[in-house]
């Protein structure tokens, strides 16, 4: 199982550029883990699909092995914050783009959301 703090190691040696925010909210899974997921989304925006994929593989990575804790702040923190949705900038393009796991994590917890608070 992967710990929260394992995971932010693996995060922080993919993409360092996140260590000062990372840091500042120490103890705070969720909002270190949304700062991942500000990332991604900037990824998905600038339609940098190199450093998306580079995203989705540690997601899966982590998802798959997650502790409870990780695995709810993946859910809650990183993908309920992904916007696929076009717009001024093309991002459908990353909803295609993500492996099965993702995608399937992701339209469960689209589905759960709507359920409770009705569709985006």
């Amino acid at each position: 199982m992967i710990s929260g703090k394992e995971a932010l190691d693996e995060i922080l040696i993919l993409f360092p550029q996140l260590s000062e925010e990372i840091e500042e909210d120490e103890g705070l899974l969720h909002l270190q883990i949304g700062t991942f997921s500000h990332l991604a989304q900037s990824f998905i925006d600038s339609g940098s699909s190199s450093e998306f994929s580079k995203v989705c593989s540690l997601f899966v990575k982590l998802f798959t092995s997650a502790d409870s804790d990780l695995e709810n702040a993946l859910n809650v923190s990183f993908l309920e914050h992904l916007n696929f949705i076009n717009g001024k900038c093309n991002r459908s393009w990353a909803y295609e783009a993500m492996p099965r796991e993702m995608r399937k994590a992701w339209d469960e917890m689209e589905e759960y959301n709507a359920k409770i608070h009705g569709p985006r």
